[in-house]
Order: C-alpha cells, then sequence, then structure tokens
C-alpha cells in the first residue's frame, strides 16, 4: 500500500486508497472507479482546429494556482506532478466542504492538507485558524519529504489574515528568514503532537513551515523546500506548456473541478510497470514487454506539458486531457491517434461504456489536443466513475 505523509494515498496511475480516513465504503469504492480511469488517461499519455475563442471560461482559482508554480513543474521528474482540487466547486452553494462532497474526488491524497477535510468544519476552524469558506482551493506537489502543499484563497488580504492568525496556533519565526513561521524544529516529527485533524499537524506531528505566496500559503517541511516556488525566474502560467495546456481545458468549461498539472518526464517515468511481467516465464515476460514497448512506440506525438482535469461545462463534468504542442499539425495527429491507443488500454481500468473525441485549440505559441471522454447515451448522466 502507498503512504504519504501518514494516510493510504492514490497515485495517479495506480489504484489505492481513499483520500480521507473517514469515507464509508461507497465513497472508497466511487473514488477507486475514477482513480481506474485516471489511471488509463495517464497511461495513453504516456504513450509517448478549433480557435480557443469559440468560448472559454478562465478558470480564476487554477490560473492563481499556476502564478504560484514553477515552469519548472513541466521539466522536473524530481518535483513529479501537480494535484489540484477546487473547493469552491466541490462545496454546495453557500456552504463548507465536507468528506461527504469528496466522494467525487479522483487525486489529491497527496497534499498534506487535504487528511484534515474530513473533519467538522468548524474543528478545522479551530485546529487551524482558517475557515474552510475562505478557501478557494488546494494544490501539492513535489517528492516527500519535500513536497509543498498549498492553500488558495480568493486574494492576498484573505490569505494574510489566514497566515497572521498562525501564531496563535503554535506557530513562530523560523530562524532568521522573514516571512516565514514554522511550528516546531524543521523536517521535525513529533508523535506526541500528531493529530489527524490537524493540517499543520497531521497523524505523523510533522512540522509545518509556513509562508506567504500571493493569494496562498505555502506549506512544507522546512524553509528551504520552498526553494523551488520562491527561487523560480518563471511561473506555470507563463510558460509555453502551461498556457497552451490550459487553453485546451478552458476551452468550452464552466470551472475546473480537480486536476493534475502533467510534464512528460513524470508521465514517461510511470510508462512500463514491471509488476504486468510477475508470475510470467523469461520468454513469456520478454514477449509481453516487446509487444508494451510497439504500443509506447505507436503512441502519442511527443508533447511538453499536460494538464487532466474534471471541468464542469452545461450538460455535465467531463474528464479533459490538454498536451500543448509546439503545432496544430501535431495536436491533430495526437488527437487522431487517441482512441486507437484508448482501445489498449488495460480493460480492468476503461469503462466500457466511455467513448473519446477530440479536437485541436490554436493557443499561441502553439496548439493543444483536447482529447475528452464522456459517458455514451445510454449511461445515467455524469455515470463515467
Amino acid at each position: 500500500m502507498n503512504t504519504r505523509n501518514g494516510f493510504p494515498y492514490l497515485h495517479p496511475g495506480g489504484v489505492g486508497c481513499s483520500l480521507l480516513p473517514d469515507f464509508t465504503a461507497a465513497e472508497r469504492s466511487s473514488m477507486a472507479s475514477r482513480q481506474r480511469m485516471v489511471g488509463a488517461v495517464i497511461a495513453m499519455a504516456a504513450m509517448t482546429t478549433l480557435p480557443a475563442a469559440a468560448w472559454a471560461a478562465e478558470d480564476i482559482d487554477l490560473r492563481a494556482l499556476m502564478t504560484v508554480l514553477p515552469e519548472s513543474v513541466f521539466t522536473s521528474a524530481e518535483q513529479g506532478y501537480v494535484e489540484y482540487i477546487s473547493l469552491a466547486r466541490l462545496a454546495p452553494a453557500g456552504g463548507t466542504v465536507t468528506s461527504a462532497d469528496f466522494g467525487g474526488v479522483a487525486w489529491g491524497g497527496d497534499i498534506r492538507s487535504v487528511g484534515s477535510l474530513g473533519a467538522d468544519p468548524d474543528l478545522f476552524h479551530a485546529k487551524s485558524g482558517i475557515d474552510l469558506r475562505d478557501l478557494r482551493c488546494l494544490a501539492g506537489f513535489g517528492q516527500a519529504p519535500r513536497d509543498i502543499a498549498i492553500w488558495g484563497f480568493a486574494d492576498v488580504p484573505t490569505a494574510r489574515a489566514a497566515f497572521d492568525v498562525l501564531p496563535d496556533h503554535g506557530f513562530a519565526p523560523a530562524g532568521f528568514f522573514p516571512g516565514v513561521l514554522a511550528n516546531g524544529d524543521p523536517g521535525a516529527m513529533d508523535f506526541a503532537r500528531a493529530d489527524a485533524a490537524d493540517p499543520w499537524r497531521g497523524p505523523m506531528g510533522r512540522t509545518s513551515t509556513v509562508t506567504l505566496g500571493d493569494a496562498a500559503l505555502l506549506q512544507a517541511g522546512t524553509a528551504a523546500d520552498f526553494a523551488p516556488v520562491l527561487g523560480a525566474t518563471s511561473t506555470a502560467l507563463e510558460s509555453d506548456p502551461g498556457r497552451i495546456a490550459l487553453a485546451g481545458i478552458e476551452h468550452e468549461s464552466e470551472g475546473v473541478i480537480q486536476a493534475l498539472i502533467l510534464s512528460p518526464v513524470t508521465v514517461g517515468a510511470q510508462a512500463i510497470d514491471p509488476a504486468f511481467l510477475i508470475g510470467k516465464t523469461q520468454a513469456e515476460a520478454q514477449a509481453a514487454f516487446e509487444a508494451e514497448v510497439t504500443n509506447m512506440a505507436a503512441g502519442l506525438p511527443p508533447y511538453s506539458g499536460a494538464i487532466l482535469a474534471e471541468v464542469a461545462t452545461p450538460t455535465g463534468a467531463q474528464v479533459v486531457l490538454s498536451l500543448a504542442y509546439p503545432s496544430c499539425a501535431e495536436a491533430a495527429e495526437a488527437v487522431a491517434r487517441a482512441p486507437a491507443l484508448w482501445n489498449l488500454m488495460n480493460p480492468a481500468y476503461v469503462p466500457a461504456e466511455a467513448e473519446l473525441s477530440g479536437q485541436t485549440i490554436e493557443a499561441a505559441p502553439g496548439c493543444a489536443a483536447r482529447i475528452v471522454l464522456s459517458v455514451r447515451p445510454q449511461r445515467p448522466w455524469n455515470s463515467l466513475w
């Protein structure tokens, strides 16, 4: 079983347990089904024209996150993938998000603070000092123990207000680092202070080091862990892969519910899972490996970045994979190959009733391959998972 920060978690390429420790069996089953589909889409991406102006609603929260993320999320294998959850879209109108709202979430288990969201909103407020109604989104990236959680707020003043209450919850200035607070020794774990309902401690009692980043709080183990963000010279939103992939996601979308921001380096590292060789003879394993390589060789043209997202549309939620290419010719080739590649996926991970469609979206200085996974008409609305 994979674990992260003391919780079982779901890897984008595999099937695991729930994001939160107190989900019901039905909620766990729903998320496991979503995770199997996500694994299939990412596996297809690992097998390495319409103008965007048709209509595209800018996703303010996802764009704000991408102004905090460094451009290196599209090039660094060490930083891994970025997980994003829109709390504003999960929560019922006028309410706050609870564990029940996470029944349709396929990923997010790597985000350090997610484990505390199953608690009562009042308890979360008491433990963290933050009102869930002020939080717009949560995101996370990087490899533990140097992972970074990003708490997204509506604006800078709200983020500043959240930062200013931290001294009332055990935080103090972190050494000589200006504008950085910590609630213990850098990188330490104190099991005596472990508290699964406290996002600043968690079930392992890990120290949280926190600083401000525009309209967000950055949470890590040590001040040095902020280097990929605070030391970046260019953001993900300013990068070519970021702008192009985002154009494909926002096209004909009313907003992003959850997303993975992927680099070809990260996805490529998951391309061949050695587990499928278990139980085979040497000859069988060699034949299976050669078949897998052949499938990959016939895969998607190389892309510079990708975003996999569940988006809200007027007709219901859709799963969209947007791949960034330097030209619409390459994007069109990816769209054309996608249905055949989908049919190569392991049937255990692919909803038989799902179908793929796609289009190219012009976005300077390149073009996005926008691949949509949707349910067939005979399926109930939004029952892809």
